[in-house]
């Protein structure tokens, strides 16, 4: 039974040792909101496919965290439901990560690194300030007082791959 934990113990820091030693291709998360070398790595978007998505999370749909959902969307010509549900292989497109809780970025000013534009998500009837950075990361920001959502408030953050040059 000791070695047993021994042995799961070397595992859990070998694995945290790796992690830590994989570059972050997000240099600009953002205090407080840095989740690519703790849950993501070594994952990268239009690299990496849906069976290395199972070796991270355990599932190709992504995992619950205690204050996060993170979720998986796949590259595939295919209808979208078929690509991020299906017994296939396909690239990993975006990295959705959302908040249970509120999370107000409302006094939060985003560094010059990041690109300011618009957005709405039609489905939940939200319009937001997304900021942007050159290596694929973006921060969607509530604009304004919704039913669900007050302004400011963090509705996901999404990892996609660097845009080409």
């Amino acid at each position: 039974m000791l070695t047993r934990v021994v042995v799961l113990l070397l595992g859990l820091l070998l694995t945290c040792d790796l992690r830590a030693n994989i570059p972050n291709p997000y240099p600009n998360e953002i205090e407080g909101l840095r989740f690519y070398v703790h849950y993501l790595a070594p994952l990268r978007p239009d690299q990496s496919d849906a069976k290395q998505v199972v070796q991270v999370f355990g599932s190709d749909q992504g995992l619950e965290l205690k204050d996060w959902k993170i979720g998986v969307l796949y590259s595939c010509t295919d209808d979208p439901v078929a690509c991020s549900h299906g017994p296939r292989n396909d690239r990993l497109k975006t990295i959705v990560i959302t908040p249970k809780r509120r999370v107000s970025l409302g006094h939060r000013r985003f560094p010059d690194a990041f690109s300011h534009s618009y957005g709405s998500v039609s489905e939940i009837n939200v319009t937001c300030d997304i900021y942007t950075d050159n290596f694929g990361l973006q921060y969607w920001v509530v604009s304004s007082d919704f039913s669900s959502y007050k302004k400011g408030d963090l509705l996901w953050v999404q990892y996609g791959a660097a845009p080409a040059k």
